[in-house]
């Protein structure tokens, strides 16, 4: 029975996590089998809602998805990125990292003319927290190979990166989610000392990180021309 145990306790150890997994599956089913069209139109978040304080479509946006795929991708990176930053900040600050993060998402979205629904905006803020605060956790969703989380952190950034660079009909609201990478500059002054700490320090590591990937990364591509150029 150990085994089956520890899987339990994987699943269910992130409290505030499967709460919000909860919530948000349980607004969907209701959105899939029971939730009348006209409804869903006036939930869907528009830009307008901010500026005019129309709140309900503004947190309900956040709850509502536009496929299974959606919602079952935003599931998955709620569960590797929340439990994350529960398991280093606690529920309550994880909560409030989460909802911080969605206001702050809507409203960059509604500055840039986007509207949408869905939670990815919350996700990521906990995404670019999680990164900062335990950039060598180890995830392996990706066909069980273990990653460092800091990894698939900046390469969901630099695809939403690339979709406000070069724009396309691809239904995705990057700036939210740009909104939501951010968010953390600005609740980060809602954490203890000692967080806050930690945050800026997983910043200065992210930066060296990735300044050494990117050296490497152009390094290869110059050998890679040289040899190239010498097989010609």
């Amino acid at each position: 029975m150990a085994p089956f145990v520890n899987v339990i306790r994987f699943l269910f150890e992130p409290k505030a996590t499967v709460f919000l997994i909860g919530a948000v599956t349980c607004v969907f089913m209701y959105q899939l089998f029971f939730m009348p069209a006209q409804l869903f139109d006036r939930l869907v978040f528009k830009p307008d809602d901010i500026f005019s304080l129309n709140v309900l479509p503004v947190v309900a946006s956040w709850f509502l998805h536009g496929s299974l795929t959606h919602f079952l991708g935003n599931m998955l990176f709620l569960f590797i990125f929340g439990r994350i930053v529960e398991r280093r900040f606690g529920s309550f600050k994880m909560l409030l990292i989460y909802f911080g993060s969605a206001i702050i998402s809507s409203f960059i979205a509604a500055l840039a003319g986007q509207g949408g629904i869905g939670a990815s905006g919350a996700i990521a803020g906990l995404v670019s927290t999680a990164i900062l605060a335990d950039p060598f956790y180890l995830t392996y969703f990706v066909f069980g190979i273990p990653i460092p989380v800091f990894i698939v952190g900046w390469l969901v950034i630099y695809a939403d990166i690339t979709g406000i660079l070069v724009p396309v009909q691809d239904n995705i609201g990057h700036f939210a989610h740009l909104g939501g990478y951010l968010a953390i500059a600005v609740i980060v002054f809602l954490l203890s000392t000692s967080e806050r700490s930690k945050i800026w320090k997983g910043l200065l590591l992210n930066i060296a990180m990735l300044v050494v990937l990117l050296m490497a990364y152009y390094y290869g591509f110059d050998q890679k021309a040289l040899i190239t150029q010498g097989n010609l």
